[in-house]
Order: structure tokens, then sequence, then C-alpha cells
């Protein structure tokens, strides 16, 4: 028989690692490592109080989804409820509706996703509601002073998985808490483990388990975690809208959660050497990396995170026009051009940030995200060095 007297005293990678596992021993002599996949739609109950008072049905969830929501919970430090989506989208989408009403005002950074943007100008805004993007480079005042009396929901992503600006999240956390707004996180970038945002006053946690919890490229999953001032309001909201997951996709991150620790410790050695390198460039205006010095809100990253992950960018100086950009991305042989990130995999793509920021931004060139994978990093430079070749030839050869 366990001891589990100690539990709480363990470590979170260690909690992690027995969280959720197939085998119990208090019900079971014997068992498997990992939990079952239980797929199902229909849930038969024993009798009819149980029926009646139970409600049960498959869009609440199976014994495989609800050990991912426990193991989630298990890592996370003061969230009481857990719900799965099938995107962080749709999870996002979810805390939203939950939140708001006709007549109310969100505060967003300006530096988050993009599809929340849409999100908000284009469905919210048809059910009444408002929303004010502010510059995340701003002074934590000037941010908190664009907080209105209609306003239910601060939105914050920090740092920005395009621009890379971290936020002062405790200080305008606190600011909202005390004018009864709710303070949202988009925790995607440090996977909810790099960062706390509950320690920081959060009350919301959204994260996109498509990335480093999945860790291998192949699921599409968002998960909301929350405290119990909000809970009731997000898990009807949830209910209502059906959203649900494939128990052999939840079984898949639960499975890749388990080494995300340490794969998040080879992203960030990777990610950060390929950053130093990228700073030394002559054709980089700015490399945009949390914990380099330069990046807009360092000092906030070395106070509240415990490290960082793959994802990072950097400028190209404005010579260095469209086709030449182009040139640059479609010789890549090691990173691959796509759109999302945290698996195993590099990935490049471009962007022009004016197009998409409501704040000024103050490059003219484009911006390049990098998701650096777990390739040996050394292999990477070489391929982006050869990119700057062709950048540079391209460059050339059209002036």
């Amino acid at each position: 028989m366990k001891n589990h007297s100690h539990e709480n005293t363990l470590a979170r990678a260690t909690r992690l690692i027995h969280s959720s596992r197939g085998f119990d021993p208090a019900r079971q002599e014997a068992g498997p490592v990992n939990p079952p996949v239980v797929r199902a739609s229909t849930i038969l109950a024993r009798d009819v109080e149980s029926f009646e008072r139970l409600s049960p049905y498959g869009t609440k969830g199976t014994e495989t989804t609800k050990a991912l929501e426990k193991a989630l919970l298990e890592i996370s430090t003061g969230a009481d409820a857990c719900f799965l989506h099938p995107t962080g989208l749709a999870a996002i989408a979810g805390v939203l509706l939950a939140l708001t009403k006709v007549g109310d005002h969100v505060l967003l950074s300006d530096a988050l996703y993009y599809p929340t943007r849409r999100l908000m100008k284009q469905l919210l805004a048809r059910y009444g509601v408002s929303a004010t993007f502010f510059d995340p480079s701003a002074e934590t005042n000037a941010i908190i002073a664009q907080m209105r009396e209609n306003t239910t929901v601060l939105f914050l992503e920090s740092p920005g998985s395009d621009s890379m600006e971290v936020l002062d999240v405790p200080a305008l956390a606190q600011a909202a808490r005390q004018r009864g707004i709710v303070p949202v996180i988009d925790d995607t970038w440090s996977a909810g483990w790099l960062f706390d945002p509950f320690a920081a006053g959060c009350m919301v946690s959204v994260q996109a388990l498509t990335k480093y919890q999945c860790g291998h490229a192949d699921v599409l999953m968002g998960a909301v975690l929350c405290t119990a001032e909000v809970a009731e309001r997000l898990r009807a909201t949830h209910l209502t809208l059906g959203q649900c997951v494939s128990s052999d996709e939840a079984w898949l991150v639960l499975r890749g959660l388990r080494t995300m620790p340490l794969r998040l410790r080879e992203h960030e050695r990777n990610a950060l050497k390929i950053a130093e390198w990228l700073a030394e460039r002559e054709e980089v205006a700015e490399v945009r990396h949390p914990a380099l010095p330069s990046c807009p809100g360092h000092e906030y990253f070395k106070r509240d995170f415990s490290g960082a992950s793959g994802l990072f960018s950097f400028v190209l100086k404005p010579e260095y026009g469209d086709e030449a950009v182009a040139a640059m991305l479609d010789g890549m042989e090691l990173f691959g051009l796509g759109a999302s990130w945290g698996g195993y995999e590099s990935l490049i793509f471009r962007k022009n940030m004016r197009e998409i920021r409501s704040q000024p931004w103050p490059h003219d060139g484009w911006l390049i995200r990098l998701s650096i994978g777990l390739e040996e990093p050394d292999d990477l430079i070489a391929d982006l060095a050869e990119g700057f070749a062709r950048l540079r030839g391209a460059a050339q050869g059209g002036a």
C-alpha cells in the first residue's frame, strides 16, 4: 500500500507523472500505467434517481477526458475547475461568451493571438460587446486607466505570441479585481508550466493544448482552468455550447503531458541559442525573445517566469522586401512553413504586424516568427544562415 501523506510536498513534475495513472492500488491488484481510452456518447445510469440527478451524456466527459482535466488541475497551483474544448480558439470563445453580455466592454492586449481579435470584432461586436486593444508596451498605469465602468473582462496574453511583449500581469490582474473585472490570460506560450497565472491574480487561464502539452503536432484541443469565483458561469456556457473533446485525443494530450517539462527545457535551450545568434546578424533589426534584455517587458519575464518556451520572433530590416523574404522562407529545409507551434518540429512564417495591430508597431520590416523544435540547434542555425544568403541575394537581384 502506498503512503500518500507526502503528496502535497511533491514537486510539480513528480505530481504530473503520477497524476491520472491507469493503475489504482486502492481498487486494483494490477492495472495499466496509462488510463484506458473510454469512448462514449450514451452513458447509462444505474436507476431513475441517478439518471435524473446526473443526466449523464458523453458531452459531459468520459473517464479519459476527466483524467486529463485532473492532471491539468494537479499541476496548477490555484485552479478549481477545468473545462476541455476542441481547440484553443474554442476555449477563448467559451470564456468570452460566458463572461460578457450586451453592453459590456473587454480590454485586450494588442499583442494577442489574432483569431481572438477576429472573434471580438466579428462575433462579439454583433452581440453588443465592445473592445479596446491596449498597447502592450505602454506603462502599466496607462493600461489600467483604460478600464471602464462597463469593462467585465481584462484579456491578457504574456508574452504576445507574435511580438513577444511581456506584461506586468500581477499589477494588471490586481487592478482588474479591484474594479470587479475578471482577469483572463491566454497562457499558451508558457504551457501553463513556466508561469503561474493564478499566483499572479488571474481568475481564468486559457491554454491551447494543441501546443506543448500535446507536443507532437497531431491534436487540436484547448483547456480553460479557472477559480471557483467564475467556475459555474464557465461550466454553464461550456455545457450550453456542447463543447467536448474526443477521448482518443485527450489520451494523446495526457501522454504528451508526461514529458512536457523535459521537452520545454530543450525547446528553451535551443531557442535561446538561436535567438542569440540572430541578434548578431546584420539583416536583423531586432530579436523579440523574452529572455533577452532587449525584449519589451524583460524585467517582468525575469520576475514571473521560471523559463522560456521555444517560440520567439525577429524583425528584418526594412530594405528586405516581400520577394526577398519569400525567397528566404521558400528554401528552408528544416523549418516548416506552418502557423502552429509547440511540436517537436521547427516552424517559420512571416507577418506584417502593421496590418494586424490596432496600436502603432515600431518596425517597417517583416516579422519572422520561429517555433524552435527539438532538432540540433546548430543544424537549424545552418538552415537559417542559408536562408539569409537567399534573402541578400534576392534583395540585391531586385535592386
